[in-house]
């Protein structure tokens, strides 16, 4: 009986899948394409902003920027630029990173204006700034990876703030971003 079992498994699992429906439809067919992301830095050192695999779910990925180790931050400002023929960006979640300490953050994320580009701005409400033990999120990122291939992620214009009144660069800040990769 194990082994009739096992033909019938796999003659369902090796059978064509059934055309229509997209992903989100209830019985539909998943991607045939398995995101997933690679940092250049897996072990960000303090006083970096770095970027790590988060949630997947099949040609769907969260990228998640994280800043390790910095004290008196206040507020981020940055691009993440990503190949649009290949990858595209769905949406954003808030991170931990400046909620500490019951803080409301202001997020502006957006990729209207330039597409391969999400341009992301986050600064803690009032003046106060927080310290970051640790690696924490600042934001997670949503990919969707298109079809099969390595499709690299960069950071420009990176910029981490204090909470000086205006709020200041902080120095010696490390930048690092990744790969997507569809298979």
């Amino acid at each position: 009986m194990r082994f009739g079992a096992l033909v019938l498994v796999l003659a369902l699992v090796t059978a064509p899948a059934c055309g229509g429906g997209s992903s989100s439809d209830l019985g539909g067919s998943p991607p045939a394409i398995a995101a997933s992301f690679t940092p250049d830095e897996p072990t960000p050192d303090p006083n970096t902003i770095a970027m790590a695999e988060g949630t997947k779910n099949y040609d769907v990925v969260t990228v998640n920027v994280t800043v390790t180790g910095t004290n008196g931050v206040y507020g981020t400002a940055f691009d993440v630029v990503y190949d649009e023929a290949n990858v595209t960006y769905l949406d954003y979640t808030p991170g931990s990173a400046f909620e500490q300490g019951g803080n409301s953050p202001n997020y502006n994320v957006s990729s209207a204006s330039t597409p391969g580009r999400v341009v992301v701005g986050v600064s803690r409400i009032g003046n106060t700034a927080t310290d970051i033990a640790g690696a924490k999120t600042i934001v997670g990122l949503q990919f969707r990876v298109k079809q099969a291939g390595s499709y690299p992620v960069t950071i420009e214009d990176g910029v981490l703030y204090d909470a000086q009144a205006p709020p200041q660069p902080i120095p010696g800040i490390a930048w690092s971003a990744g790969t997507l990769t569809g298979v």
